[in-house]
């Protein structure tokens, strides 16, 4: 029940990041550059090029404000694997019955990207010589 509960509540989040915005980029027409937003778009539907993009962006301050925290985030979601197939535990429905695995498929696997490991080390590097920069 409890991971059922988790999983709903993962769910919500995550489509309340991406209706209305994803790493602090408003997708209100408007509210930030298009360029930005179509680019956070995809970085919110999984593109890896496009998180690593976007955190490029927070690090270096291109376009949005300067953030080595959300670069960093983006830079794990870049280089994460992702997708595949996971064994997932079903608890049992009733009192005395047993639970089961069950294979549960998350998209085709797509492998993280080395180019975002590497940026994702240099920048932790850099923060823990200069600390985090202020916001701009």
């Amino acid at each position: 029940m409890k991971a059922r509960l988790a999983l709903a509540a993962a769910l919500l989040l995550l489509a309340g990041c991406t209706r209305d915005g994803f790493q602090g980029i408003s997708f209100a027409p408007g509210a930030a550059r298009a360029d930005v937003q179509a680019l956070a778009r995809r970085a919110a539907a999984g593109d890896k090029i496009a998180q690593l993009e976007l955190g490029i962006r927070f690090e270096e301050g291109r376009g949005v404000p300067m953030d080595w925290r959300r670069a960093e985030r983006l830079y794990r979601m870049a280089a994460a694997t992702t997708g595949g197939t996971r064994m997932v535990y079903i608890p049992p429905v009733r009192r005395g019955g047993t639970g089961t695995v069950v294979p549960m498929s998350s998209g085709p696997l797509v492998p993280g990207l080395p180019d975002a490991r590497a940026r994702l080390e240099a920048l932790r590097k850099r923060r823990a010589v200069e600390g985090s920069p202020r916001r701009i």
